[in-house]
Order: C-alpha cells, then structure tokens, then sequence
C-alpha cells in the first residue's frame, strides 16, 4: 500500500535497546525504512551519557538514538511539567536532526506514556506484550489510535480509546540466511531426531519440569537449547549433565533459520494453567519463527492460536502435552511432511512485517491518519 512511505519522520520508542537480537520493535523500524520513511529507533535511556546521541546504523534511512533520562524520577512529577519536559527534549531531538518528526510510534508505557506531549504530531500506541503494564492506561487514553497482538490486551486498551486494532505478530523473511558454520552443523550430525527450544532458558513462566521429562523419557532426541541461561539456574544445575542437550546460548537472531532447519521438532513449553499466565503467554514472537520453517510445533496452551490449530500440535492442558510429544517423534514423516510445512510457511508468509504495516495503513486511512 502507499499510505506508509514518502519520507515520513518517524520515532519509535522502545523499551529495548538496538542490538543484535531483533524483537517486533527492531522489525517495524527497519520495514518503515524500507519503504523510504526516516526512521529514529529510541533506545532505553542510558545514564552514561551526558547529551543526545544519534548513530547510524546498517540500513538505510534509519538511526538510533541513545540519551540519558529526561529528568530524574519524572513520572513523579506533576503532570504539565512531565509533558513540558519531555516536549522540550523532542525539540532538542528534532534539532539535532535537522527535522521535525510527523509520527510518534510508542511501543511501551515506562516512560513517555502521556503521549500528549507529541503535540499534534501522530501518536501510536503499540502494546505487543501484556507484562508492559505500568502507565497503560494514560498511553491509550492519549494516542490517536492503538494496536496490540492478542484478545487479552484489546480488551483492557480498549477501555481507554476507541480506536483498538489487533495485529497479528509479524514474520521478517530475509533473501538468504548466512548458512550454519561446520562445526555448529556437527551439533545435529548424530541425532536421528532433533528438537529445539528458542529462547530465554531462565524466564520464570517455562515449565521446566515438563522439559527434564521430556529428556529424561527420550533419549534418542537430541534437545537443542537456544538462548541465554546461568549455569546457577534452575534449567542447567538440573540436566546440564545429561547427554541428550545441546546448549547454544544466546546467538545472533539471524542464525536462527539456520537452527531451525535442521531440527524435526519445535518446542513451546510454558506454564498456561493459570489466567494470569495464559494472558501473558498468549501469543509468543517464537511462534511466528517456527512456523516459517515449515517443521512442527508441539506447543503448551497459546490463546493467540485456539482457532489455528492445524499450524502447531497444542495442548489445552500441559499434562497431555507428552503424549502428543511422543505421538509426533513417532509420526514424523506425517507431521513434517510437504503439505503440512507448506501451509505453516504459507501463514508465515501471509503475516510479515511488509503485510502487518499493510494492515496498520489500512487503519490509518481509515481514520484519516497519515503517518
């Protein structure tokens, strides 16, 4: 669509910082940029810097900023010195640009939540994850319009603004994936089956126990565990000795493709008993990743995909999750056959960032927003 491109100025505002490991934030950025805008990705604020920094960064039209904090414990201050303050600092931004930014695309609510200090300029509140939950409310009530990622969330923004759309999380597709190197290839020579799990290996929510009985009862698959973890945790100190592991730690986002090729089984395992944690875990980013390699996904409770359950093997409740486990090691050529991966790749496909800001456009319009 045309709606989101000619040069536009654009400021997102992310609660994580630019770096290797690409999260929704990172790929919304370098997307906007691909379609000719300025994009300036803000960083959490960094107390070692005395001024405003703004680098380059490997793609076209886009720029980080790096700044210390606005003000000291400015939440606490009364309301019109908060938005004053932080008004003032984007002029200060936009001088040191050389331009005044058109959009403001808010993608927490830590800080600059009172999204009335934007002026007149667009202001987008994006919530891609419900444990973003400290100024919820006044960042709804102030952008012109709000997206988010899961029924949960829609349904608490959407007592705060009207104007509520719910976007799938999106896919980044590269043209080519740098390949595995020789001896990361080593890692899956010896295995008849290998699975893997993506992520934090010490996030409080991942069920543990049900993964040391995975181990444990299966020791013909190799278990590829990717992502950072302390070896005092509780994951490592309890099967660190076992045979059947490969521990990756964290890697580069763009190696991950090349992990999941060459694994027969994808793993999501998380505690989705209670409401809380089904809210929480409703729509994991991982999921999106696994799809797009076509390979089966044996996955805990997802809310995200109760009406997708042709794309992933999901369990209601973590105590059936086993069975299915042990059903999918045995029926492999089934699960991961030719029909079956090219659906998953197809909804990948169907849902990357380039097609997401279709979406948003559309809404935008719709609204007579532009960006």
């Amino acid at each position: 669509m045309s709606d989101i491109k000619n040069e536009s100025n654009i400021l997102i505002i992310s609660p994580e910082s630019w770096h290797d490991h690409f999260v929704s934030k990172h790929h919304y950025a370098v997307t906007l940029a691909s379609r000719g805008n300025k994009v300036y990705f803000l960083e959490p604020p960094d107390n070692r810097l005395s001024e405003i920094s703004i680098k380059v960064t490997a793609y076209n039209s886009l720029w980080v900023i790096s700044t210390p904090l606005v003000a000291k414990g400015l939440r606490f201050y009364p309301a019109q010195l908060r938005r004053w303050l932080e008004a003032r600092w984007l002029a200060n931004v936009e001088q040191k640009i050389k331009s005044s930014f058109s959009s403001i695309w808010l993608f927490e609510n830590s800080r600059f939540f009172d999204m009335d200090f934007a002026g007149s300029r667009l202001k987008i509140y994006h919530q891609v994850d419900l444990n973003q939950n400290f100024h919820l409310a006044k960042a709804a009530t102030t952008a012109d319009i709000c997206f988010c990622t899961t029924d949960f969330i829609k349904k608490t923004l959407i007592s705060y603004n009207d104007k509520v759309y719910k976007i799938h999380h999106g896919v980044s597709i590269p043209l080519t994936n740098p390949p595995l190197t020789e001896q990361q290839n080593e890692r899956f020579a010896n295995f008849k089956i290998n699975a893997v799990y993506i992520g934090n290996l010490d996030i409080p929510y991942l069920n543990i126990d049900l993964l040391l009985e995975l181990i444990h009862h299966f020791p013909e698959v190799q278990f590829h565990f990717v992502g950072k973890y302390k070896e005092d945790a509780e994951l490592y100190s309890s099967c660190s000795n076992s045979e059947n592991i490969t521990w990756w730690g964290q890697i580069a986002s763009k190696l991950i493709p090349g992990i999941l090729s060459r694994c027969d089984i994808q793993l999501l395992t998380y505690k989705a008993n209670s409401e809380w944690e089904m809210e929480q875990l409703a729509s994991p980013h991982k999921l999106m990743e696994y799809l797009n390699s076509g390979k089966v996904t044996v996955a805990t409770y997802t809310d995200e995909y109760k009406d997708k359950r042709y794309f992933i093997e999901m369990v209601d409740d973590s105590k059936d999750f086993f069975t299915t486990f042990e059903k999918v090691v045995n029926n492999l050529s089934y699960y991961n056959s030719p029909e079956k991966q090219a659906e998953r790749i197809a909804f990948a496909k169907n849902n990357t960032y380039s097609r997401q800001l279709d979406t948003i456009a559309s809404y935008l319009k719709q609204h007579a927003f532009h960006l």
